[in-house]
């Protein structure tokens, strides 16, 4: 099991995020009426923000209030699993998360507990579109019940131990053994698949790993020479440079680990005839030009979320999609700026981030829905979704929340 944790200042939008209807499902909810709108539930943290907020009046002002943490169990560790179940896993895992002291390690004694136990939140499940697996969402009041902050320094090491610690005393597999099983699993996949190619190709190497569930992204240099790629699985992506013996499935590898899989297709394996007393005749071959291939070229765009910067690959024919279709929009620069960082992180996948970067820049008031991914679109068609749905993410206000009026 992996977890995931930090602290974020877009409160309503996460809620909505993670309670949206049609993909996910309530697991629990901690000091918060059920009997209401789920826009309400955000509202309910705001109002007990407000009446603690002379407890932190000496201190720095406080920009993000809300917790936000994802749980990812392994899909054979969850099998059957109930409601009740995830219920049962979220408390065992808020306890553990609670009981961190991380003080000795910041110098903070802040950092010696949190109160996640004694605040409002609320917990639901989502299941992966593609994949199926289901992962679990926390968002947290960083003001527990007694007005106390809920300390977020180094929250994501304190995710990480709490996650280890569940997953010790449940007796699951650890993730970096589980990390460890996967890529021996992925390398010999990729082995089997380099075997039944009878020339190395890129192309078919992509498409035989995809037939086996795998992801892979090619990552090109300017001349449209692969110099490296990722293989995700699940929830989990690894590196080249991480499977197989030696490093031996690399780029700069790859071909030749081949060529050891088909030692008959090597000319310099091959096995020389039999010297016979026939005249020899030396034959000068004509070198064969073959049309040069016209490689994808594929850029680097980076955008700054909260403090990280997501490292973003696209091909350049689809960016200037992208670039289109954002200029067709009646926005003045800024906004078209804007929309273009969201539209490049939708088409990443990097939706908590676009949600986010979307609320900063004063929307907020849609958001990509559950059946929201890319389908069979290609490259530049899934270029135009994301940047439309950019454009009213950005432009959308945020709705706001009536109140009604006592009589």
């Amino acid at each position: 099991m992996i977890a995931k944790a930090r602290s974020i200042s877009h409160g309503s939008i996460s809620i909505d995020y993670i309670t949206r209807m049609g993909m996910a499902e309530i697991v629990k909810l901690n000091h918060l009426p059920k009997d209401v709108e789920v826009e309400a539930w955000w509202a309910h943290m705001q109002a007990h923000q407000m009446k603690f907020r002379y407890k932190r009046s000496k201190h720095r002002p406080m920009k993000n209030f809300m917790i936000r943490i994802e749980i990812s169990p392994a899909r054979e560790e969850t099998g059957g699993f109930t409601l009740a179940d995830w219920e049962k896993l979220a408390e065992d895992f808020i306890k553990a998360f609670d009981g961190i002291d991380l003080s000795k390690k910041t110098g903070r004694t802040s950092a010696a507990g949190t109160n996640i136990a004694n605040s409002q939140y609320v917990v639901s499940l989502h299941r992966d579109s593609k994949s199926g697996i289901v992962h679990m969402h926390l968002d947290c009041n960083r003001i527990d019940m007694d007005g106390n902050v809920n300390d977020d320094h180094d929250i994501g090491i304190r995710a990480t131990m709490a996650a280890n610690e569940v997953t010790r005393q449940r007796g699951w597999v650890q993730a970096e053994q589980r990390s460890d099983e996967n890529k021996e699993r992925i390398a010999f996949d990729c082995m089997n698949a380099l075997k039944a190619m009878p020339r190395f190709s890129w192309d078919v190497y992509v498409q035989k790993l995809a037939a086996k569930g795998y992801d892979l992204k090619l990552r090109y240099d300017s001349n449209g020479v692969v110099r490296g790629y990722t293989v995700r699985m699940g929830n989990s992506i690894y590196k080249s440079s991480e499977l197989g013996k030696g490093r031996n499935l690399m780029p700069s590898k790859i071909e030749s680990t081949w060529r050891k899989l088909h030692p008959l297709n090597s000319n310099e394996n091959r096995p020389h005839s039999a010297q016979s007393d026939s005249p020899r005749y030396t034959v000068i071959l004509q070198p064969k030009v073959l049309p040069k291939v016209e490689q994808p070229i594929y850029c680097l765009r980076k955008v700054d979320v909260d403090g990280h910067t997501y490292s973003i690959e696209i091909h350049d024919k689809a960016l200037d999609a992208m670039k289109d279709e954002v200029a067709c929009f009646k926005v003045n620069n800024e906004s078209a700026d804007h929309i273009l960082d969201v539209a490049l992180l939708l088409f990443a996948s990097y939706i908590d981030a676009a949600t986010s970067m979307s609320e900063s820049c004063g929307g907020g008031g849609t958001s990509p829905s559950s059946g929201w991914g890319k389908d069979d679109d290609d490259d530049w068609e899934w270029a135009k979704r994301c940047a439309q749905m950019a454009h009213s993410m950005v432009t959308t206000p945020k709705p706001k929340i009536r109140r009604s009026r006592g009589r």
